[in-house]
């Protein structure tokens, strides 16, 4: 059974879709949650169903591509309820397709700065509050274009594979410190990210649906019960792995 009451979530991206489904995990194990993310009205809608699950929750705007803004999310995220003993980095961006050679270098640093660069933002602060409570657990949102590819997502791709190489080094380096990392690498996942990949076109989306092995895309839902799993001490040998959610070997 997993057991999370009384402990700190910390939701990075938790305004959207994953990460609201993630929060409403968290609370109904009686976990309380800091919601991170930059639209307050969105984290008012996922805090008002935080305590209809009886639990409660803050939310701490930030702007993971501004290091001052980040810096003071270091100081209000454990002043809120005085630990952080989870965190799930879930903040991206599914930028804009172009071949390789056609890559705007705009669009490329854009890409690194909110997927890449903000998830090792937050991983150094969290990692440094966790060091002094001796235990913690943290989730990066990595994605399945983390260990394949996919044409004209070269700079999300190369994001994703770059969350998964800092997940595996900080899991090494922390591990005898109490401290577990892991990643989750979700396929498709019914989100308005997905539906902006495939324009809007749902009759494109269902047709992707239907050829996947499970003939349907992942809910938000089956995301956050991953993440729950990984950082509960179910899964207390689990470091440094990459999990899988594609309905598929």
């Amino acid at each position: 059974m997993i057991k999370l009451k009384d402990k700190v979530a910390l939701i990075v991206g938790g305004t959207g879709s994953i990460g609201g489904a993630t929060a409403l995990a968290f609370a109904r194990q009686q976990s309380k949650i800091i919601i991170v993310g930059r639209d307050e009205g969105a984290a008012n809608e996922v805090l008002e169903l935080v305590n209809a699950a009886g639990s409660e929750g803050v939310f701490i705007h930030c702007d993971l591509t501004d290091p001052a803004s980040v810096e003071s999310l270091a100081e209000q995220a454990p002043a809120a309820y005085g630990s952080i003993d989870i965190a799930f980095n879930n903040a991206g961006w599914e930028g804009k397709p172009a071949k390789t050679a056609d890559i705007e270098e705009a669009d490329w640093h854009k890409m690194l700065d909110i997927k890449l660069t903000g998830v090792w933002r937050c991983m150094k602060f969290e990692i440094q509050q966790m060091l002094k409570q001796g235990s913690g657990a943290i989730v990066n949102m990595s994605g399945n274009w983390g260990i394949v590819g996919f044409p004209e997502y070269g700079a999300y791709c190369a994001a994703a594979h770059g969350i998964m190489g800092i997940t595996k080094a900080a899991a090494l380096e922390y591990v005898r410190d109490g401290i577990r990392v892991n990643a989750i690498c979700p396929g498709a996942v019914d989100t308005p990210l997905l539906d902006r990949i495939f324009g809007g076109n749902q009759e494109a989306k269902k047709g992707y649906a239907e050829q996947l092995p499970m003939g349907r895309i992942a809910s938000p839902e089956e995301i956050a019960e991953a993440v729950l799993w990984l950082c509960s001490d179910s899964a207390s040998y689990v470091n440094g792995h990459g999990l899988e959610l594609t309905g598929s070997s």
